[in-house]
């Protein structure tokens, strides 16, 4: 029997089949990727939440390095409201899961989870730092001077001298973009009907040719129409230039100034400033005066007409004021008044203070607010605040909460009416005043020292009645706080 014949053994593969074969494995995994990438995307959709953030951060940004938003008040206003941004974003989220239900879901990119953390734990630091965002950006000098010319290379200095004549009743507008502006009254060295400039220039190069070009370019614009002058200083950040400028004493000032401070000394006219990044300061002025402020500390005194101040800015110190005294706006500082002849009116986002006169003083910080010797009537709404009144007369109107109010009155005695929510209230009036009361505390005690009947349940103590032949309504309300009643000594 013959034996079968062998099948040949296979062929081993050759390098030209491992290639094709790794092919067909690549083809394949490639199709398998891509239709499990078709599936995801058929059910998954990617968020608008993280292009709209980047928008956001953008637009912010912008807006600062071109100072329409102050950098310090943008940080504090985020550091109290950061979780909007939050919030913003998961209303963005549910719209989309619900424009989308059914077909696919909306899903946020790691990178947008990350961005979230991130903008979440600046607005923690910043609601919770005692930093001054202004001083910090002063250490870098890019506070009053914006500094950073030491990078255009180095100092070159010069000086110069320019006298022009002023028309009659001549008005005087002062323009410098980067530099201190300091005026002063006439002289004997200036006539009463001339301008005198000192101008101390620098720039900075690297080139003594460069350096001049640029010298020349600070050249001062003086121009002049109808009774108006206005000298204009053209600067870049690279170039800078120190006015020192004296006037004829009853000349009217206005101002306006880019990076530096501003002082202003001995006028017998209306003086108007407008600083952007810089102190302010202002003395012996009888006229009215008119400051806007956007960042830096101002300072005003011995000044015999009205003041209006408004804007954005850090301490403040106002005395000696022979009219009205009204301020407005954001302050990121402590305020001081002293003096204040004429009605004193105070307006920020938390605090709203008013008084007929102001003889003594009042200051102003994050936790305190304090007056002395005030005239009425006085109003003041505030919250977060100790308040402290003493030796005020006349009507007093006071709304406070999270915190307490000490109220100690000066004959005469007028109408008041106090209320605070989670906090005390105390009040010494004169021994021999002659007042009404009516006193509510809810989950509080009302203590006295007039002999005055106290009625008490378990939730509210309540004390009414009249104090010699009665007289004005002394109202206090207090919601979770003791009221006590003193009689001073």
């Amino acid at each position: 029997m013959g034996v079968p014949p062998q099948a040949p053994p296979p062929r081993p593969p050759s390098r030209a089949d491992w290639r094709a074969q790794q092919r067909q494995w690549r083809m394949q995994a490639r199709m398998q990727r891509d239709g499990y990438r078709a599936r995801y995307r058929a059910l998954y959709r990617r968020s608008v939440v993280g292009p709209l953030l980047l928008i956001a951060i953008g637009v912010v940004a912008l807006l600062m390095t071109t100072h329409h938003i102050d950098s310090a008040y943008f940080w504090q206003w985020y550091g109290h409201w950061w979780p909007l941004v939050l919030i913003g974003a998961g209303i963005v989220l549910a719209l989309e899961s619900l424009a989308y239900s059914g077909s696919m879901r909306v899903r946020l990119g790691s990178g947008v989870v990350l961005l979230g953390i991130v903008l979440a734990l600046i607005g923690v630091a910043a609601s919770h730092s005692e930093f001054n965002w202004h001083s910090i950006g002063d250490q870098f000098d890019m506070g009053n001077g914006v500094n950073l010319s030491q990078m255009f290379g180095t100092k070159h200095e010069a000086s110069e001298v320019i006298q022009h004549d002023l028309p009659p009743n001549a008005t005087v507008i002062i323009q410098n973009a980067h530099g201190d502006i300091s005026i002063v009254s006439g002289s004997e060295t200036v006539s009463m009907d001339q301008l005198k400039l000192t101008l101390k220039k620098a720039v900075y190069s690297n080139s003594d040719s460069d350096a001049k070009r640029k010298m020349e370019a600070l050249q001062p614009l003086i121009t002049a129409n109808g009774n108006t002058v206005v000298v204009h200083v053209p600067s870049s950040d690279s170039e800078s230039a120190d006015m020192n400028v004296v006037l004829p004493l009853k000349v009217n000032l206005q101002v306006r100034s880019g990076h530096g401070d501003v002082a202003i000394n001995g006028r017998h006219a209306a003086v108007d400033v407008n600083a952007d990044h810089g102190d302010t300061a202002l003395n012996g002025i009888t006229g009215p005066v008119h400051a806007v402020m956007h960042q830096g500390n101002f300072a005003a005194t011995n000044i015999h007409g009205d003041l209006n101040l408004s804007g954005r800015m850090e301490d403040v110190s106002i005395s000696q004021i022979g009219g009205s005294a009204t301020l407005n706006g954001d302050f990121f500082g402590d305020v001081h008044l002293e003096k204040i002849s004429g009605p004193m009116r105070f307006h920020s986002s938390r605090t709203d203070c008013q008084a007929a006169k102001l003889s003594g003083s009042m200051s102003l910080d994050g936790d305190d607010l304090t007056i002395n010797n005030a005239v009425g009537p006085i109003a003041v709404t505030t919250h977060a605040k100790d308040i402290t009144l003493h030796r005020v007369s006349g009507d007093l109107n006071v709304h406070n909460s999270d915190g307490s109010v000490e109220v100690s009155a000066a004959d005469p005695v007028g109408a008041m009416n106090i209320e605070n929510r989670n906090g005390s209230v105390q009040i010494t009036l004169p021994a021999d005043a002659k007042f009404s009361v009516q006193a509510t505390a809810t989950d509080g005690e009302v203590h006295s020292d007039f002999n005055l009947p106290t009625q008490n349940t378990d939730s509210q103590s309540t004390l009414s009645g009249s104090v010699g032949s009665g007289g004005p309504m002394v109202r206090i309300v207090a919601e979770k706080g003791d009221i006590t009643l003193h009689k001073s000594q």
